[in-house]
């Protein structure tokens, strides 16, 4: 009884540490942007990426098929540095990644 105590107490307080330490990264603007690393600025832009196959599906794979042709791979490093170039004009450093990579993200892509 004594071990089932402990282990609910121990079960407790880690699940209130870890509630509190959610991965909620909300990037709004540049100025979010440029203090990420590149881990970071990684794990986040693959997050808006799965994110929109998810919400916007064939839709999204229709356009980037439209754009790539179909089969192409993109590295999440290529995505990083769609947005780290759309930031480079100032006008972009109002809008969040997540915007720059829907709206003007996907018409970078392919085109070397």
């Amino acid at each position: 009884m004594r071990n089932k105590l402990a282990l609910f107490k121990v079960v407790t307080l880690t699940f209130f540490c870890t509630l509190s330490a959610g991965p909620y990264v909300v990037i709004e603007n540049y100025a979010n942007w440029k203090t990420l690393g590149f881990n970071s600025k990684s794990a986040y832009i693959t997050g808006l990426w799965d994110g929109y196959l998810v919400f916007f599906g064939d839709d999204i794979v229709k356009e980037y098929n439209a754009i790539c042709s179909e089969g192409a791979l993109t590295k999440v490093a290529d995505l990083v540095d769609i947005i780290d170039s759309l930031y480079e004009k100032k006008i972009n450093r109002k809008f969040s990644p997540a915007t720059l990579l829907k709206d003007y993200g996907l018409k970078h892509l392919c085109n070397d």
